[in-house]
């Protein structure tokens, strides 16, 4: 039983939400259908002055639809049906002969929001926790139980518009602004609670008054909502915001959109009808199952530790040291202060010490541009930020991340001298991005206490930290450096000790591939485009560009090292670094122009144009034309097949990982699900056909990694199918 019904004297019938050993909330069918026999039984009954729902899962009011059985639709009509029932079932909500009040006491998500748009009234707990929203087209679907008809009729337009298109949950603060609310109270203050239903019952002035606040202030914005010429400005402009925003990729916002737009006239029958037509139309779709596959992943590694044990509990980190005050030093020390960690930032001297203050002091400098942080917060953060130029203060230090120059001599050296520093029980990670954590680790008289983190630059906006285990990282080690990745806000992936790690090792023969391209007659801004095309924030040379020429040269000479042929380095990429000094934005000077004027875009470098032909003359290279699919699949199916790799070895612990990874560390197109997730959906065994034909083509690098060949012949997938 998900629900129980209580009435008391006075007539207030309360429905209680308490899902059964389940730790959410969520409006599943069984939860639908046993609301709706609890509606039908009370409509009539004439004692019932209003009803309330309440949750007692602490900080939970309800978490939305069971997003499993979204996963599970697999046709537009069984999509219809399902919305439709849960739709018709909170309509009943708001067809009741007496008032209804949503007590929100914590997340109030997707169909809980819904639920409380149905009835009469909503009081939120001012609690941390309590967040309200529709988040749904992050999942690749539309709301579908009235959100997109309720919710633009009670906050206005533009409101509705930017809660809905933006997927983003609200505060009780916000969401009383915004008259999504009635009321907030405090959590401690159970009487608030208590004399607001008593007001309801008692007050008519009271709900006067409730009706009355909703009512938008006859601003600019209230005059543009609340005619047709200013909401098909307002439409016109959403539209466009979003084209510009997803390139058109994300069909889930532009369907709410038009949706909406639709809807906003009608009665609320034909709206409603409206919006569960949409839904189904969208929600058996590749994209969605994709983003709802995501979900899931991001669910798991919120939970996961990083080990296999049980036993094991890492203590929370009070106090860190960053070896380095470079930009990546800098921006960890920012990034530890702002988390609420002490941090003693050390470099060799006080001229580099400050560089790392002014790379955090940037950082916070940014924050308060969008009012995301007052200046006396500033000061309190910065104040958690400490230097020196010798080790004083490392023996109460828990957690060590060095983040010197990428040279392994230098940074053994640092890491012996830091060791001996440090309480027995400390760990130290190092922040590199292709050395060996093994290697680096025998210069250590502790080595299980040692580990690589992988922080990506800039460190304010990526996401992902690839947590490195070495032959000898202890599994507490391990779990500790993903528990503190996580108490940053980042996004913890354990990865083996192989040269690249996981990342870099799909993403540099993507680049490396364009170059090769490059050398062979396609163009640099022919290859940027299709890969944007394709649903890359950017094109492998403007991120060569934005990394540095000679960071991804130096990268991809490592793993041609380390992976032989298969990896070698293009020649025009050695070319244009060792020969025409060419660094990309850093210097100015790259396959593309850079100006230090943020205002001006990147312009081709034409001169490039001479160098490749001269190139081509002197390398007896003829220049070919491409096709835009075969760019496509040469820098795609070359990611795939090192992937495939990376499984095989167990470079990570399974595909939805690696593909989560390459989303947030490489940009890839999230709609496509990962590039695992994306070689599925195209067919394993048309990517063994075409990467058989390209190696026959242009060289054994394309040959069918063994694992895409086995599933390919036993028709299996990297993804079990929904």
């Amino acid at each position: 039983m998900n629900f129980t019904l209580t009435l008391t004297d006075n007539g207030v019938a309360t429905l209680c939400f308490d899902m059964p050993d389940a730790s959410i909330n969520k409006l599943d069918s069984a939860s639908l259908v046993e609301l709706q026999t609890h509606l039908k039984n009370i409509k009539d009954d004439n004692n019932i002055k209003l009803l309330v729902f309440t949750s007692l899962k602490p900080g939970i009011f309800i978490a939305g639809a069971d997003i499993n059985e979204i996963k599970s639709i697999s046709s537009c009509e069984e999509a219809f049906k399902k919305a439709q029932m849960g739709q018709l079932i909170l309509h009943q909500i708001s067809l009741l002969p007496f008032p209804s009040l949503a007590v929100i006491n914590g997340a109030c998500v997707g169909g809980g929001c819904e639920l409380a748009l149905a009835c009469t009234y909503r009081l939120m707990s001012g609690a941390k926790q309590a967040k309200i929203g529709l988040p749904e087209v992050s999942l690749g679907i539309i709301p579908g139980f009235g959100g997109c008809v309720r919710l633009p009729k009670l906050i206005g337009l533009s409101n509705a518009l930017t809660l809905i298109l933006s997927a983003k949950l609200i505060n009780a603060k916000k969401a009383y602004r915004l008259h999504l609310i009635d009321a907030v109270y405090d959590a401690q203050q159970k009487n608030q609670v208590d004399d607001f239903i008593d007001n309801i019952i008692c007050g008519h002035a009271f709900k006067k008054n409730i009706l009355k606040k909703r009512i938008q202030k006859k601003n600019v914005q209230g005059l543009l909502d609340n005619n047709r010429i200013g909401q098909r400005l307002i439409f016109k402009k959403a539209q466009q915001k979003l084209l510009q925003k997803t390139k058109g990729h994300y069909p889930a916002p532009l369907l709410a959109l038009k949706t909406i737009e639709k809807t906003l006239h009608l009665s609320i029958d034909e709206a409603l009808l409206e919006e569960v037509n949409a839904f189904a139309s969208i929600a058996s779709s590749e994209i969605s199952k994709n983003l709802i596959q995501l979900y899931f992943t991001q669910d798991a590694l919120k939970k996961e530790s990083g080990v296999n044990a049980d036993d094991i509990s890492p203590k929370d980190v009070a106090q860190l040291g960053v070896l380095g005050a470079g930009v990546m030093g800098g921006g960890i020390a920012w990034l530890c202060s702002q988390n609420g960690i002490d941090v003693r930032l050390k470099d060799i001297d006080w001229n580099a010490l400050n560089k790392g203050y002014q790379t955090a002091s940037g950082y916070y400098a940014q924050m308060q541009k969008h009012r995301k942080i007052t200046p006396a917060q500033i000061r309190f953060k910065m104040n958690k930020i400490s230097g020196a130029v010798k080790y004083h203060g490392f023996k109460q230090i828990d957690f060590v991340i060095e983040a010197v120059v990428e040279k392994i001599e230098i940074k053994k050296t640092v890491l012996r001298e830091v060791e001996k520093e440090l309480p027995e029980h400390a760990i130290i990670a190092s922040n590199t991005s292709s050395l060996s954590i093994t290697e680096m680790a025998t210069a250590l008289d502790r080595p299980e206490n040692f580990i690589g983190m992988h922080f990506f630059n800039p460190v304010n906006r990526m996401p992902l930290v690839e947590i490195i285990s070495g032959e000898k990282s202890s599994p507490e080690t391990i779990a500790c450096a993903v528990k503190l990745a996580k108490a940053m806000h980042k996004t913890p992936i354990v990865v083996a000790d192989c040269s690249g790690f996981l990342i870099n090792r799909i993403l540099i023969p993507m680049l490396n591939e364009a170059a090769l391209l490059l050398q062979e007659g396609a163009s640099v801004t022919e290859i940027d485009s299709i890969i944007t095309e394709f649903g890359l924030p950017m094109g492998p040379f403007t991120l060569a560009d934005e990394v540095g020429i000679d960071i991804a040269f130096h990268v991809a000479s490592m793993l041609q090292g380390s992976y032989g042929e298969r990896m070698k380095v293009a020649d025009i990429l050695e070319h244009v670094y060792k020969e025409h000094h060419f660094l990309g934005k850093k210097s100015g000077l790259g396959f593309y122009l850079h100006s230090p004027k943020k205002a001006h875009k990147p312009r081709y470098n034409s001169n490039l144009d001479i160098i490749l032909t001269y190139y081509r003359a002197q390398h007896h290279q003829f220049q070919h034309a491409f096709t835009q699919q075969t760019i496509l699949d040469r820098c795609m199916l070359i990611m795939v097949n090192e992937a495939a790799r990376c499984i095989e070895e167990n470079v990570v612990k399974n595909a939805s990982y690696l593909d989560m990874g390459i989303i947030l560390g490489a940009g890839f197109p999230a709609f496509r699900g990962g590039i695992l997730k994306y070689a599925d959906n195209r067919g394993l065994t048309e990517i063994c056909e075409t990467l058989t034909e390209l190696a026959t083509k242009y060289g054994n690098r394309f040959t069918p990694a063994p694992l895409l060949l086995q599933k390919a012949q036993q028709n299996s997938l990297f993804y079990s199918p929904s």
